[in-house]
């Protein structure tokens, strides 16, 4: 339905003005900034994007669907593949590194599996219940996003530590995509948006919107369903990398404070 709906609005030209309309409500009260582009590189087209890490000069993509999932390295410079493996029967979601460990989650099989980190060699699996969206490195613990406005906050061994409530103009902000955490800062996709939204850690109240509008439209997607997702954070050019699901581009981009 939301296919047909979003087809026959592009055909009689409302689509643009009535997505203009509705980003406008939905962010009053809130302040907006657009990200600069930095550069672009190729991106893999059929890698339906789930996840982004940055790590040890590398970049690291997790992609979903069954049949297509793949753990893949990417060398930020240039976007080139480096190394990837594939998931065998699973559909992949968010990952996250800490310690020189890769922890990649699942959809909804519960299984978070845990990689080396310059292997790609699976070491071992933590289990959980519900769906697993996405996953970033917050100081000492893991934040996953499961869908809903409650991502939760896990320890090393992924024991549940505690949740977050996440509000937006007093609605809850669900549909959480991937995840990224700078300092205090919590950055998320939420699915079919096309902007990013910027989290205070400790309230799980919405601060910002990254307006990614102008990105969306320079990411040669072929539809609305290949979606904003994807984010990671360089620390040591303060830049993150963001893309899509089977974009054929990958943004470096620099959100101004």
């Amino acid at each position: 339905m939301r296919k047909i709906l979003i087809h026959c609005l592009e055909s009689i030209g409302l689509k643009a003005l009535l997505s203009e309309i509705y980003f406008h409500f939905q962010t009053i009260g809130v302040k907006k900034v657009k990200p600069q582009i930095i550069r672009s590189l190729p991106h893999d087209s059929t890698a339906f994007t789930q996840g982004l890490s940055y790590c040890n000069h590398m970049l690291y993509e997790s992609t979903g669907l069954i049949g297509n999932s793949r753990l893949r390295c990417l060398d930020p410079e240039s976007g080139n593949l480096i190394h990837e493996i594939a998931i065998v029967g699973e559909w992949c979601e968010g990952i996250a590194i800490s310690n020189n460990r890769l922890i990649q989650l699942t959809y909804t099989s519960g299984r978070a599996i845990v990689y080396d980190v310059y292997s790609l060699k699976p070491d071992k699996e933590f289990s959980y219940e519900g769906e697993g969206w996405g996953l970033a490195r917050c100081g000492n613990l893991f934040l996953m996003s499961n869908g809903t406005n409650k991502p939760l906050y896990r320890d090393e061994n992924f024991k549940i530590i505690s949740e977050l409530a996440v509000w937006f103009n007093w609605r809850k902000l669900s549909q959480i995509n991937d995840i990224e955490c700078v300092g205090n800062k919590i950055f998320a996709n939420v699915l079919f948006e096309n902007c990013i939204y910027e989290i205070d850690n400790k309230t799980g109240k919405v601060r910002r919107i990254i307006d990614c509008r102008g990105i969306v439209k320079k990411s040669g997607r072929r539809n609305a369903q290949d979606v904003l997702n994807g984010i990671a954070y360089v620390p040591s050019t303060k830049t993150f990398y963001i893309t899509g699901k089977c974009w054929p581009k990958l943004f470096e981009i620099l959100i101004p404070d």
